[in-house]
């Protein structure tokens, strides 16, 4: 439950709140565009994963819910977003890969994958330099500054990373097609259009 609905939703809010200007989680769940999106990724794709029972789960998302908009808990977006290449497989990859043997939607989880390889180009959408603070960041920039703007080019260098995605991610079109359109979208559009369209 910690690593699929808080570790999960915090990574995605921190890419995803990082690109629309927030410093704080606090200041992106209060989105109401990141607020559904986090809901829907929580409600409609982690917790069908979970073993536990319904009502146990609801509780859990709620509680988290009210935890990231506490104003006592100052969450800094860029402090979460660190270390990406280490966690994306606990917190999200896992879900994904559950979800796609059943042949399930991962359209929220791919649109987290897809802020991180937006945010760890390490430009904002105000051309302003993002510390990316990471293992990997060294390779991350290279990979970033090859691809430029080509969504489709930095998707294949970041998923050829195989310590993070494996061999089977980036062979699965039904992984790999969902994370191309998004991160395309957050590179022509911005992260808040495109958690507008995303969300619904």
């Amino acid at each position: 439950m910690k690593l699929r609905m808080l570790n999960g939703a915090h990574s995605t809010m921190a890419y995803l709140g990082y690109l629309s200007g927030y410093q704080y989680v606090l200041e992106a769940i209060a989105d109401t565009g990141i607020h559904k999106l986090i809901h829907g990724l929580m409600t409609d794709e982690a917790m069908p994963t979970l073993p536990m029972a319904r009502p146990v789960l609801d509780a859990y998302r709620d509680q988290l819910l009210a935890r990231f908009a506490n104003p006592a808990l100052k969450h800094r977006t860029w402090q979460i977003a660190m270390d990406g290449t280490q966690k994306l497989p606990q917190r999200l990859l896992g879900t994904i890969r559950d979800r796609l043997e059943k042949g399930q939607s991962i359209q929220l989880l791919a649109l987290g994958v897809a802020a991180w390889m937006r945010y760890v180009t390490g430009i904002d959408e105000q051309g302003q330099p993002i510390d990316v603070k990471d293992p990997h960041s060294g390779r991350l920039r290279t990979i970033a500054e090859a691809a430029g703007r080509d969504a489709e080019a930095l998707a294949k260098g970041l998923l050829a990373m195989q310590d993070v995605f494996g061999t089977d991610l980036p062979a699965n079109p039904a992984f790999t097609c969902p994370v191309v359109k998004h991160l395309k979208s957050l590179l022509e559009s911005g992260a808040k259009a495109t958690i507008a369209k995303v969300a619904g």
